[in-house]
């Protein structure tokens, strides 16, 4: 069975509830209208995607449809991407010379 938008939103609520150990932001404008979201018994709008989109760091395409190109991105924890920008830093060249 594919997974659906309501499907696919839960599992990011869920990997930020578990990785994070705190409460997950709320993108949209109240926490009925993401309830009803994660219910499933109403559709988000353009504007709630978006917001869905750029809080989760995920495209809209993955929202709507499960293709992403880099699906697990959005899986990383904390320390696991603290170390990945460390990495990045070292790597750097160093403007002192």
């Amino acid at each position: 069975m594919d997974k659906t938008f309501v499907d696919r939103l839960r599992q990011l609520y869920d990997d930020y509830y578990y990785d994070y150990m705190d409460t997950p932001p709320c993108p949209i404008s109240s926490y009925e209208r993401m309830n009803s979201l994660l219910k499933g018994t109403r559709k988000p709008t353009m504007d709630e995607l978006v917001k869905i989109s750029e809080t989760y760091d995920v495209s809209i395409n993955y929202l709507l449809t499960g293709d992403e190109m880099f699906p697990s991105l959005h899986r990383l924890k904390k320390k696991e991407a603290e170390n990945i920008l460390r990495k990045i830093e070292e790597l750097r060249p160093n403007p002192d010379g």
